[in-house]
Order: structure tokens, then sequence, then C-alpha cells
């Protein structure tokens, strides 16, 4: 997730597409979805600027960087995800995907 700055995305310019900059390649490339945060709405990067923290944290705990993302996603418990109880990122995500799939049936 990024804002919408200039190094992220390429504008038209003149009435012609633009072509993609190197980080739409890169994206592209490696099958990663860009998601934009929403404009005027500084919470969302105050959010990314936090997990940057944590994760660069707890990285002196692991021998890898997928070490560390596995542990804050599978195994590291947050409080901040739900009010009544505490869970890891990976069963929120897998909770959002069931109720997707519930809502197309």
């Amino acid at each position: 997730m990024t804002d919408h700055g200039t190094q992220f995305t390429s504008l038209p310019r003149d009435g012609k597409e633009s072509e993609p900059n190197e980080f739409q390649r890169y994206l592209e490339e490696n099958g990663i979805i860009h998601i934009k945060a929403r404009v005027k709405h500084p919470q969302s990067n105050g959010k990314l600027e936090r997990l940057i923290f944590t994760l660069k944290y707890l990285r002196k705990y692991f021998n890898t960087w997928e070490e560390v993302v596995d542990y804050y996603n599978n195994r590291r418990m947050h409080m901040s995800l739900y009010e009544d109880r505490i869970i890891t990122p990976a069963m929120v995500y897998e909770m959002k995907k069931l109720k997707e799939r519930e809502v197309k049936e």
C-alpha cells in the first residue's frame, strides 16, 4: 500500500496513455497488487509506518525476513484487529475470505 505519489504511479500526459514506470513493472512481473491509500487519509500511512517499524524491530530476532513475516502474520497475536479477541493477521485474512465466499453463494 502506498500513497498516490508520482514515484508510484505514471500519469497520462498530453492526452497520451502513460507507460508503466519501473515500480509498476516490478509489481506486474512479481504478481503484486498495488493498493493505494485513500486520499487525505493519513491514518492509512500511519498504519503502514507502524508495520514497517515493527518488522524492522523484529528482524534482529530472526535469521531471515521470511521468518519475520511468518511470525508477524501467523504467530504474533494482534490486539488491534478485533476489540473482543486477540487474533493473528492470517486468521483475519482467512475469516474475510470465508465471508466473501458466503456472500457469493
